[in-house]
C-alpha cells in the first residue's frame, strides 16, 4: 500500500486543472474561422464542463454553426452560453437558434465552401437540411464564467 500511494498522489495532482482563463481579447468571428475545427464548451451541470471539438463557419461576420441531437446541443437548449476554447483561452458566446429554411442553407453553403470536399461527402443531403439543428453566435460580452 506505501507504494501505491505516491503513484495515487501524482494520478491526483496531474488531472486537477485550473479554469480556463478567459480571453484578454475576445477571439473574432475571422480568426476562429481560419481553424479547421476548434473546441466549444457548455455545461453538463453545475460545475461539469463538457468540451467538444466542431466545425465551425463563418457567415457576413458571423459565426455559425450546426450539430446532430448531441449531448452539448441538449446542453446548449438548457442553457445557450457556450465558450470557444482557442490556445488555452476561452472566449464566451451566446447562440441564437436558427429555423428559417433559407438561413440554414446560408450555413450549410459556408460550410460547404469551407470544407469542400469532406462537406459533400459527409452531408450529402440538400442544403439547409444537413442537420437537424443550426445556430449562430454572438458575443456575450459579460465576462462570466460560464457555463
Amino acid at each position: 500500500m506505501k507504494r501505491l500511494l505516491p503513484v495515487l498522489v501524482f494520478v491526483m495532482v496531474s488531472c486537477a486543472s485550473a479554469p480556463v482563463p478567459l480571453a484578454e481579447r475576445p477571439a473574432q468571428a475571422a480568426e476562429i474561422d481560419q481553424r479547421w475545427s476548434i473546441r466549444v464548451v457548455t455545461a453538463d451541470g453545475p460545475g461539469e464542463e463538457r468540451v467538444t471539438r466542431i466545425w465551425i463557419a463563418e457567415l457576413a461576420g458571423e459565426l455559425v454553426l450546426r450539430t446532430g441531437n448531441s449531448r452539448w446541443w441538449q446542453n446548449l437548449e438548457r442553457d445557450p452560453r457556450l465558450r470557444v476554447r482557442i490556445a488555452g483561452r476561452d472566449t464566451a458566446f451566446r447562440v441564437e437558434f436558427v429555423t428559417a429554411p433559407g438561413e440554414r442553407a446560408r450555413i450549410d453553403e459556408v460550410f460547404l465552401e469551407k470544407y469542400r470536399g469532406w462537406e459533400r461527402v459527409l452531408f450529402p443531403q440538400a442544403r439547409g437540411k444537413t442537420h437537424p439543428n443550426y445556430a449562430r453566435l454572438r458575443p456575450d460580452g459579460d465576462g462570466s464564467r460560464h457555463p
